[in-house]
């Protein structure tokens, strides 16, 4: 059996007290520089490694944030990089928990979480029911809940504007020429799924055209069968349309492939915008017109809102839209002639 190395062992190897190592460890500014780059040297040398749940006890907190994100394949897990580094600057690490969209999971990684004593934590939501999750973290520990699943003002969230995400992605297609858009949906309704049928429906309204709307059966999470499923009922009715909006990027890519394999140019014949700003979206071979939230801005806005949380529990609930951008690439171009 590996031998548990403990604090008193490493402190006899070095010498020193339980206290100077502690101190070094903790980077204590009584402990010079060259002292500290002893005892972690040692440290790894010996493979003694900290009782964070002790020390965390002793300290009432931590420095380290949880990441609960209900699916790591979504921009939320792309987004865990530019949290990592915003919590960097603060001298704070993070813990990455996957719910895997279920909420069971979700509710035992968060009392880990609080079990450990996490300096707060950033929640991406499976559902948008959070009661279970206010009641597990009341006056125990800050939440900031992050993406569009929840609009509730009696907590800390922040969000990018899928209205004007909507709109932003609605302007460029009627400017290009298109009057006949499709926008195509997961099978989950959400409020922020209505934000952007919304606008959609706005915007169609404005130019004088019927609104078309589809949404995909539950695909167990597949987005790329989804949007695929989506075309292929899509032409087999045989409604004339120029242009799809879809609510996800991978929903946009999904389709995109449909229509190419059933001859169909992209963007010649039918342009396609998708939403997120997901990094595969900017591959040379998929080049995806797309809504793009802002990810680094979004991430600083977490981690500020949950570090003075942190610090005065007592400060009224934040919320904060972030405003994303339209990056224009190779599938959307001027309308076709009819």
């Amino acid at each position: 059996m590996k031998r548990t190395v403990t604090m008193a062992m490493l402190a006899k190897e070095l010498g020193l007290s339980e206290s100077a190592v502690s101190k070094a460890l903790n980077d204590y500014p009584d402990i010079g520089p060259e002292t500290k780059k002893l005892v972690r040297e040692k440290a790894e040398e010996i493979g003694y490694t900290p009782n964070i749940l002790a020390r965390n006890l002793a300290k009432k907190t931590s420095n380290f944030v949880g990441v609960v994100i209900r699916d790591l394949a979504s921009i939320y897990g792309e987004m865990f990089k530019s949290l990592s580094a915003a919590a960097a600057q603060y001298g704070l690490n993070l813990i990455l928990y996957d719910t895997g969209n279920d909420r069971t999971t979700e509710r035992e990684c968060i009392r880990n979480l609080i079990n450990t004593m996490a300096m707060g934590i950033v929640v991406v939501p499976v559902s948008e029911d959070i009661e279970r999750i206010r009641r597990m973290t009341r006056g125990r520990v800050p939440v900031v809940y992050l993406g569009s699943k929840v609009r509730d003002d009696s907590v800390n969230y922040v969000s990018a504007d899928g209205t004007a995400g909507t709109e932003l992605a609605m302007q460029h297609l009627i400017s290009q020429g298109h009057r006949k858009i499709v926008m195509l949906c997961d099978h989950k309704f959400s409020s922020s799924r209505s934000h952007k049928m919304a606008a959609y429906r706005a915007a169609m309204q404005a130019i004088g055209e019927e609104e078309r709307i589809l949404s995909s059966d539950d695909t167990q999470g597949d987005l790329l069968l989804g949007g695929r499923e989506l075309v292929k009922k899509l032409l087999a009715s045989g409604e004339h349309f120029t242009a799809l909006y879809a609510v996800k990027d991978m929903l946009a890519i999904g389709a995109a492939g449909a229509l190419e394999e059933a001859g169909i140019d992209v963007p010649g014949n039918v342009s396609v915008v998708g939403y997120d700003g997901i990094d595969a979206a900017a591959l040379p071979q998929i080049s995806l017109t797309c809504v793009s939230q802002p990810r680094a801005e979004m991430a600083e806005k977490v981690i500020d809102i949950l570090r003075r949380h942190a610090e005065d529990p007592a400060l009224p609930p934040e919320h904060y839209l972030a405003m994303p951008e339209l990056i224009v690439r190779g599938s959307t171009a001027a309308a076709p002639m009819d």
